[in-house]
């Protein structure tokens, strides 16, 4: 279970201070897929980035089974990412020199997996998305939406414990995009693994356990909001 206890950032813009997220407080159980949404500027990118130890808490903790994930120096945060987290992002992340393939093996080999092993499980995962053929190819010779399958498929190439995903949709159309769903939910359920989703992409309301809203940097649970 992933426990998200009394999480506070903020930050100073031109002499003022904003705070990005206010007192946050939720869980996620393993197995289960949470969906947060809300509008530009609310704080939701801020607190995946917390939550993935990208950035550090005014106060609050972040704890994953016996670790407290903002309690680790940067370099542990950095292996602890590695080794039990995926990360999918609107942007790709894509090394414009590299082939796809490459791209997508990059936790593989920076775990020291070997050879034949990244062959088979790059392949594996490129199927699943349907891009197997275009591992040759480089990002930019790919559409936005194959890109971003691949970013998908590079994020659970590793089999991680918590996958991280901001607005992974956003590239990809209605058929698509429940397809992607479809399969990380199953992804999440049989490997007892936790998902937090941010999106404005409404298609995930089908496959989300608990759906939680960003207010101004609060987090409320969607059926205990109050008009």
């Amino acid at each position: 279970m992933l426990i998200v206890k009394n999480l506070t950032k903020t930050y100073s813009l031109e002499k003022q201070k904003y705070c990005a997220n206010k007192d946050i407080n939720f869980s996620v159980a393993d197995g289960k897929m949470v969906w947060i949404y809300g509008n530009s500027g609310s704080g939701k990118t801020t607190l995946l980035n917390m939550i993935s130890g990208l950035d550090v808490a005014d106060q609050g903790s972040v704890q994953w089974n016996e670790t407290d994930i903002l309690s680790l120096s940067s370099n542990q945060r950095a292996d602890f990412r590695l080794k039990n987290m995926g990360l999918v992002f609107q942007f790709f992340d894509m090394i414009k020199t590299q082939s796809i393939f490459s791209n997508v093996s990059i936790p593989l080999k920076l775990l020291n997996t070997n050879k034949s092993e990244i062959n088979k499980k790059v392949y594996s995962s490129l199927e699943l998305f349907g891009i197997e053929k275009l591992c040759n190819k480089k990002p930019n010779s790919l559409s936005g939406g194959e890109r971003q399958r691949a970013a998908i498929a590079r994020a659970i190439i590793t089999k991680p414990k918590i996958l991280i995903a901001d607005e992974i949709t956003a590239s990809l159309d209605t058929e698509m995009s429940k397809k992607v769903y479809k399969i990380l939910k199953e992804y999440i359920v049989k490997n007892n693994c936790i998902g937090i989703f941010v999106s404005h992409d409404p298609l995930i309301r089908e496959f989300a356990d608990d759906i939680y809203v960003m207010k101004n940097g609060s987090l409320i649970k969607e059926n205990e909001i109050v008009d």
